[in-house]
């Protein structure tokens, strides 16, 4: 007599199996398509608040208006310069104005390796203090076209990012109405200024 068990037949996946499987690729698709776009879209424009001084003297010494107290430099901070004070042509690495909290920039040689560079600098000649998307206005109207004649490139013809400063509404109502924008290279490591030889 034979030991041998008779062959089963084999199951076929029903159709919900497969109605579950297909939901479940389908959700993992557009996951990882999403997960894609947002790791590879560009960081938008965005303003950044500052607590520096004018950069222009406006409102400064004006015995009317008090004179904001300045954010103390970092204790480390023997060439940190405010990033609302930086002069268009400075070169610096983000990453420490990052650390700072958008507040002070380490001035760097444009010769030695750098990623950032200020462009624009300029008193905005709105009549009252701009709320977020009079700010991103202003970043359209003053910054972009500044950075076609500094860098020779309309704005989006290459991977280099827009950032801008801005004094918070204290420190406008002492007369600091100053946008400062400055370029980062995401690839890093230049050695040369982004200005266009004139």
């Amino acid at each position: 007599m034979s030991n041998q068990q008779p062959a089963k037949k084999s199951q076929k996946p029903s159709a919900s199996t497969w109605v579950i499987t297909a939901v479940i690729v389908v959700i993992l698709i557009i996951a990882s398509i999403f997960a894609i776009h947002e790791l590879t879209k560009p960081e938008p424009v965005k303003p950044v608040t500052t607590t520096a001084q004018p950069t222009d003297g406006s409102g400064a010494g004006d015995a009317s208006t008090p004179s904001p107290t300045p954010t103390p430099l970092p204790s480390d901070a023997a060439s940190t310069t405010p990033l609302a004070d930086a002069a268009v042509g400075t070169c610096f690495n983000r990453q420490a104005t990052v650390d700072s909290q958008g507040k002070y920039i380490d001035p760097i040689d444009c010769t030695q390796p750098h990623d950032s560079e200020v462009f624009y600098s300029a008193a905005v000649t709105d009549a009252t203090y701009p709320d977020d998307a009079g700010w991103q206005q202003d970043v359209l109207n003053d910054c972009h076209p500044a950075f076609k004649t500094y860098t020779g490139v309309t704005y989006g013809g290459n991977s280099w990012q827009i950032y801008s400063i801005h004094p918070q509404e204290d420190l406008w109502n002492t007369g600091n109405h100053t946008l400062l924008c400055y370029t980062t290279d995401p690839l890093g490591g230049r050695v040369t200024s982004v200005k266009v030889a004139s």
